[in-house]
């Protein structure tokens, strides 16, 4: 059972990602999905971000399938592979989904222009990225739960794709909502 908690966790945030932002489609019109397929950088951002929670998805799937196996092959990391780190990690994935969902719930997306207000309350009043904060501390999780090299190679991924986007949408956010942004950005850090 233990070998399967990783990928009943990452399944259980990421359909409720997926049915979140089908509900906010059609109620909006719109989907509150910000990331692009273009050929710059933000559109690269986005393909990356997929791919990676798509490789993290079966990676996890392949572990709960096949422990063995996966184990022996996919580098295991000795320090990080005992039952507390791996409960401790399970925490963080259920903490860190957690966060994610009900962050996602308070907003998910951001305005395309001002149409929207700017959420600055709940999770928002302590972090101007909670949603990502949630996805650090799952996918930390995960390299405990799992630790092996490709659970750290897909985490750091994500996390560089993630700081990314975080930039991009600062960049779109202060362009919308100008000194209401900034403001914001004075009194809430990035991160926590």
């Amino acid at each position: 059972m233990s070998n399967t908690l990783p990928a009943i966790l990452m399944l259980i945030v990421g359909l409720f990602t997926l049915a979140l932002a089908m509900l906010r489609r059609v109620q909006s019109g719109r989907s509150p999905v910000v990331m692009t397929y273009g050929d710059d950088a933000e559109g690269f951002t986005g393909k990356l971000f997929r791919v990676v929670v798509a490789a993290l998805v079966v990676h996890l799937l392949a572990v709960a399938a096949f422990p063995e196996a996966v184990g022996a092959s996919l580098g295991r990391i000795p320090v990080l592979d005992g039952p507390l780190l791996h409960t401790a990690g399970l925490v963080l994935m259920a903490l860190g989904g957690g966060l994610t969902m009900l962050s996602q719930w308070a907003k998910i997306g951001i305005p395309e222009e001002q149409d929207a207000p700017l959420v600055t309350s709940g999770f928002y009043a302590f972090s101007r990225n909670p949603i990502y904060a949630g996805m650090v501390t799952a996918l930390t999780g995960t390299v405990l739960a799992v630790p092996n090299v490709v659970s750290v190679a897909l985490a750091l991924s994500a996390w560089i794709s993630i700081s990314y986007q975080i930039r991009m949408e600062e960049t779109h956010l202060s362009r919308a909502f100008g000194e209401a942004y900034s403001a914001y950005c004075g009194r809430v850090r990035r991160w926590v």
